[in-house]
């Protein structure tokens, strides 16, 4: 009895019952291509998450003269700006086309998370961690 209540990964019902070998076909292809690149989006906002422990480690902390608790004030204003970026992104969705809106969002997030290398001040770091935030809504 226990054997049947548990199944293999291959006899998983993956699609209904009613659906047609081009729409299995058109839902395999649609996986095929969303999947890896929600893998590669939700890969490198960890990244992106992580990296500033890493740098704050690796000499961050001396470069800018950051002292106390000022890499929980940077990871705080990430989230501050993803928390704030949900409100106008919410108006965005539903007047702009998603084909539109979601590549300038992660061109933006791109843009930003790059730009934190050049960071000379807390300031400024802060800055750019709250518009990456922002944008990676």
């Amino acid at each position: 009895m226990a054997s049947e209540q548990r199944r293999k990964w291959y006899h998983i019902k993956w699609f209904a019952d009613d659906d047609t070998k081009e729409e299995r076909q058109l839902i395999f292809k649609l996986d095929l291509l969303i999947v890896p690149y929600a893998f590669l989006a939700y890969w490198t906002k960890y990244i992106d998450q992580s990296n500033i422990n890493n740098a704050y480690v690796s000499g961050l902390s001396d470069d800018l003269n950051l002292h106390g608790n000022a890499l929980v004030h940077l990871q705080t204003m990430y989230t501050v700006g993803a928390v704030l970026g949900q409100i106008p992104f919410a108006y965005l969705f539903t007047k702009f086309p998603m084909s539109w809106v979601i590549p300038a969002l992660d061109i933006s997030w791109g843009v930003f998370t790059l730009l934190q290398y050049r960071a000379t001040s807390y300031g400024e770091l802060m800055a750019y961690r709250f518009l990456v935030g922002w944008f990676e809504v």
